[in-house]
Parts: C-alpha cells; sequence; structure tokens
C-alpha cells in the first residue's frame, strides 16, 4: 500500500555503476527540511538471481517507500538485504519501508541502534521538520538484527568488509563489491567537499583514511557519505585537507590565540561547496579536541 503511493511520486534516481551495482545520489550538507535528510548516498548491489541488496535506506519511511519503488523498476526485484554501515538515522530510517528484507550491521553497530533509534529518530525529526519527519514515528523503527561478523574485516553477500574507528566506541563499516569493485565508505569520505567533522574523532578519521588507502583498489570507484562517484583520490584530498586544518588549528592554540580572534581561514579549499559553512565548525571542532593537550 505504502509503496503504491509512493510511486506515483517523484522516485530516487538509480544510477549504474556496473552490470550489478547501482549507485542512489544524496544531497550534500547536514540534514534539513529541504533535503528531507537525504544526505547519504546509497548503493543497489544484485547478488545472483534471487537477492537484492541496499546499502543505506534513506531517513524516513516515506523516502524508503520511493527507493523501494525505484529499486523495483530498475531491477525487477524487490529488496531482500539491507547493511546500516553505522548508527546514523538519516541512513537507516527508511528500512521499514522494506518489509521481510534482513537489516546486516556490525555487533557493536546493532546494540547501539537497538538502544538509541527512537532518540535518533526524534533527533531527526527535529532537524528536517515535521512535513518532512511525518513518516518517523516510533513503530517505523527497524534495528538491524544480523551481524555481519566480529572481528575488523570479513565477507557478506556480494561484498568483502573491513570496519574502521569513526569515533570512541563508533565503528564503520566500508564495504567493497566483488564484481563491480565499487567501494562504500559512507561516514567517511566527502568527495570533492570539506569534510563534516561532527560527532567524530578528527586522529581517528585521519588514520582510518590511511588505513582505507591501504585496503581501497586503484581501479575501484568510490561512494562516499555525500559528493558522487570518486575514486582513491578522494581519500588523500581529505587527508590533505585534515592536515591543513591541523597546520593551522595547532599554531594558533600553540599561540595563545583565542577561538574566533583569526578566521583560520585555508584558501586552497574555499571553492568547494560545504567551505563556508563546515570550514568554521570544523576549526571550532579540532581546536576543541587539541586544547585539552595544552595543559597536560
Amino acid at each position: 500500500m505504502l509503496c503504491r503511493a509512493a510511486c506515483s511520486g517523484d522516485l530516487p534516481r538509480l544510477q549504474a555503476l556496473g552490470p550489478a551495482t547501482w549507485w542512489v545520489a544524496a544531497a550534500r550538507g547536514a540534514p534539513d527540511p529541504g533535503n528531507g535528510g537525504v544526505t547519504v548516498q546509497a548503493l543497489v548491489a544484485r547478488d545472483g538471481e534471487a537477492r537484492i541488496w541496499l546499502v543505506g535506506s534513506g531517513p524516513t519511511p516515506a523516502y524508503g517507500a520511493r527507493l523501494a519503488c525505484a529499486i523495483q523498476a530498475a531491477t525487477g526485484a524487490a529488496v531482500t538485504d539491507i547493511v546500516d554501515t553505522r548508527a546514523a538515522p538519516e541512513l537507516a530510517m527508511g528500512s521499514v519501508a522494506f518489509a521481510g528484507a534482513r537489516i546486516w550491521a556490525l555487533p557493536d553497530v546493532m546494540r547501539v541502534m537497538q538502544a538509541r533509534c527512537a532518540t535518533c529518530q526524534a533527533n531527526l525529526k527535529a532537524e528536517i521538520g515535521a512535513v518532512a519527519g511525518a513518516s518517523l514515528v516510533p513503530a517505523s523503527i527497524r534495528a538491524p538484527t544480523r551481524s555481519v561478523g566480529e572481528g575488523d574485516r570479513g565477507s557478506v553477500g556480494p561484498f568483502d568488509w573491513i570496519a574502521f574507528e569513526r569515533a570512541p566506541g563508533e565503528r564503520v563499516l566500508v564495504l567493497r563489491h566483488r564484481a563491480d569493485h565499487v567501494v562504500v565508505a559512507q561516514g567517511l569520505v566527502w568527495a570533492g567537499d570539506v569534510p563534516d567533522l561532527r560527532n567524530l574523532s578528527t586522529a581517528m578519521l585521519e588514520r582510518s583514511l590511511v588505513a582505507l588507502e591501504d585496503w581501497i583498489g586503484s581501479s575501484d570507484a568510490l561512494l562516499g557519505e555525500q559528493g558522487g562517484v570518486a575514486d582513491a583520490r578522494a581519500l588523500r584530498r581529505e587527508l590533505d585537507y585534515l592536515a591543513a586544518l591541523r597546520g593551522v588549528v595547532a599554531p594558533a592554540l600553540a599561540r595563545g590565540d583565542l577561538l574566533g580572534q583569526d578566521a583560520l581561514e585555508l584558501p586552497p579549499y574555499a571553492a568547494l561547496p560545504s567551505y563556508a559553512q563546515r570550514h568554521p565548525l570544523n576549526v571550532q571542532h579540532l581546536w576543541a579536541e587539541l586544547e585539552p593537550g595544552l595543559f597536560r
């Protein structure tokens, strides 16, 4: 019923990446009423004749229903398996629209989502507003129940996976589609843009990006949180920005500057789409991370 209603409106667009994979784009920036919370790119993957995998089901059941229709139209089949790469409502609250689909995650992500989904859902609804978030109700929550496996790497369905730290106590799955050589790195990569450092550790992000450089193949297509299809060079560009950010914040702290006394601009990155909004917040974030070290 929900899918029939959703299919009468505009559907998300699936763009082919290979014979068995499709990419679903997302808006840049943080969830807000304008983008409806659709701020995490998704991947659809066919696994043989019987299974369709979805990495990221979207922010709301209403969006998930439209995505389900789009996937059915593009592949001729319904989604059988969903992967939640981390505990983030904007990539997971749409899963209720995929009735019967198995939902997979890291064991620690499963525990976090089972404990916090209601709070995260309420926070997302506050961000995107009552209209876009109308389908976000407590009864619509589906937390993952299938573990991809223990440890830091493994395989599930058509994917190999590796887990990286994003913040203390928060890991994120990175998936590589074995046949089509597509890597999904939600929550770690913002291709062609300034990264969003909110809710993560800058040092952990840097370490994870370096390790991901060693894991990703030079010919792999790369889908990050936002920014379209990229390749491994996007990892180095993001690391260069983080190094440049540290290069202006750390000396300012050492001089005893006050936050806000200097704009701490990085002109080489000023033309990136989200620089004006994100860079000042990234300065504040890294400043807060480094400042306690001055008093040890």
